[in-house]
Order: C-alpha cells, then structure tokens, then sequence
C-alpha cells in the first residue's frame, strides 16, 4: 500500500513539473513574439548608408536634395543623419555641462525615433533629448520646454527619448560642417522598388542595408515552436491510427478513422494557416515567373545588402532594433528548448 501510494506521489511530481515546463515554455514563446513583432515595426523604412566618405552628404548638398524632394507631387519622408561622439552640452540655466553624442539630422526625426516630436529640416530650434542626458543635465526627465547649448547653438528641448543613451538629436544648420553618410526613408507598402530608386534620384547611389532580414529571421524561429508542435501532433495521429488498424473490432475501425480524419484536418489547417500567415515581400516577386535571372540577381543585390549592413557602425538608432531582434532570438531559443523536453517527456 505505501509503495503504490509512494508511486502515486511521483506521478503527481512528475505531473506538476511537465505542466510547469510547459507554461515556462508558453510564456517564453509569447515574450518571443513579443520581441518579434517589435523588430517589424523597427523594419517598416528602407536604411541606406553612404559609399565611402566620398559619397557622403554635406549640409549643402543634403539641403538640397531635401527642397527638390518637396518639389515633386509625391515627395518622400526620409531623414539624411550622422553620429558625432564626444560633444559637449551644456544647460546655462543650471550651469551644468555633459559630454554626449549628437544625432545630426537633416529631414524628418520620427524615422528614427517614431512617437515623439517631430524634427524636420525648417525646425532648427529645437531637439531631442535622451532620458539619460536629461537626468545628467537638468536631473529628471521633465525637461520639455527648457534650454541646452551646443557648439554655440541654443535650442529648445521639444521631447526627451526614453534612452540609456547619452544623446541629442537636431536639426543641421549652415554652421554644421558634417557629413551625412546614414539615411532612413519611409517605405510605402507595394513600392519598395520605386522608393528606391526615388531616393537615389536625390542623394545618389547609397548603399542599401537589408534590415529586414532580422524580421525574418526572428518570425522564423518564431514559427518553429508551433511549427514543431504541429509536426508532434500529426505523427501522433498517424501513430494511433496505425495502432487502431492493428486490431479487427468494429469499434477500432472507426477510432482509426477519427484518427485518420484528424490527421488529415490537422494537415490542412497547417497549410492553409502557413498560407494565410506567410507573405512573400513584393519586391521577390517577378513580374514574370519565368524570368529566372530575376532570382540570380535579387540574391546578388540581397547578399550585398545583407553585407552593408554587418560590416556597417551600429549607431543609436540603430541599438533598439538589435536589442529586440537579441531578445526575439533568446526567448524563442528558449521556447524550442522547453518545448523538445516537454514533448519528450510526453
């Protein structure tokens, strides 16, 4: 009797440790698409970086493209920008005084930093703050409204960026002697091809970086953990059928064919739900399926940019991004852990 109650007991264990795997495992995934799904809305723009020091905007040159830009009946929203480390501002009010990086823009701000004030090239008064410069310098994060200075220029903070970096970012007047050489551009769905080619019109022939490959990346490993689950189920089914094929009474005939009929539901449902979820980028799509170049020379031109941006600075606006695509690639790591024990153990 104590044994059979000892057995019991581990039984139990044994239970509430896979059910505690399990959830572990759901709540991993969730947090991985969590993370997924906000590497997407980073990829929303089409990054571009200069081609050597050579191809990189001054100010003159950057003011430029941006007044024929608004001369079109369709102009593009884009933002020509570049870093510069070690700049000193100050806040003459309180008489403090920090070393910063500062973001020099030319052209709209929300690209890089969407949900807060909007910068462009006509708003030279003011700028952006990071949270962590803000507490440096004036001690909070309420600072909307008050005064900095940097390299003689004084401007109004219009927001303050929830950062732990130690930043600005405003708009490049004629006294900037800078170089752009990184550019963000609006994407309008189903025109990749002809907002590239509209920005290169302007800024000349910059380099693309393929951002979207980490959206690609992070939603495949994230549709491994119920793509292994599905795998799991289908082979279950066709195990049970064949187990219920093995034996002649009627009522194991008919169990077979439940079996087999959730089989075959759950392959549809598969399909169909890869279907529905899986979206080939427009830009991969031919205009006609036999032109079988197409393919050799989108690879080039997706392996190139695919090598701009490894080999590229990772910059400020570049850091939330990486941040979410490191997360999305932990937690869903994580996930498919889990998830091969606990189907394992099942």
């Amino acid at each position: 009797m104590k044994w059979i109650e000892v057995v019991d007991r581990k039984k139990w264990r044994e239970r509430c440790l896979l059910f505690l795997l399990g959830a572990v495992t759901l709540l991993c995934f969730a947090k991985g698409v969590r993370h997924a799904e906000l590497v997407k809305t980073h990829a929303s723009k089409l990054d571009f970086a200069a081609s050597g020091e050579q191809g990189a905007l001054d100010y003159a040159g950057a003011k430029s493209a941006w007044e024929e830009n608004q001369k079109r009946d369709h102009p593009l929203e884009y933002v020509n920008w570049t870093q510069a480390d070690g700049v000193q501002v100050s806040a003459s009010a309180l008489g403090t005084s920090e070393e910063s990086d500062a973001l020099i823009l030319c052209g709209r701000s929300d690209l890089l930093f969407p949900g807060y004030a909007v910068l462009d090239a006509e708003t030279q008064y003011g700028c952006l703050l990071s949270s962590a410069l803000s507490g440096k310098l004036f001690g909070g994060k309420d600072t909307r409204g008050l005064m900095v200075e940097i390299q003689g220029r004084k401007l109004e903070v219009l927001d303050v960026v929830d950062s732990e970096e130690v930043f600005l970012a405003y708009e490049a007047g004629e006294q900037d002697s800078c170089a752009f050489d990184r550019a963000a551009v609006n994407c309008v769905s189903g025109e990749i091809g002809k907002t590239e080619e509209g920005y290169r019109q302007l800024c000349g022939s910059w380099e693309r970086m393929e951002s979207r490959v980490l959206v690609w990346i992070s939603q495949g490993l994230c549709f491994l953990v119920p793509g292994i689950l599905w795998i799991f189920l289908m082979r279950y089914c066709a195990k049970m059928s064949r187990m219920a094929g093995r034996r002649a009474e009627r009522i194991d005939k008919i169990e077979k064919r439940i079996w087999r009929s959730l089989l075959y539901l759950l392959l549809a449902g598969g399909i169909l739900l890869l279907i529905k979820m899986v979206r080939i980028p427009e830009d991969m799509i031919p205009a006609k399926w036999s032109d079988f170049d197409f393919w050799t020379e989108y690879g080039k031109r997706l392996g190139a940019a695919c090598q701009v941006l490894i080999r590229s600075e990772k910059r400020i606006p570049d850091i939330p991004m990486m941040k979410e695509f490191a997360g999305a690639l932990q937690w869903t790591a994580a996930a498919v852990a889990g998830e091969e024990v606990f189907l394992r153990k099942i």
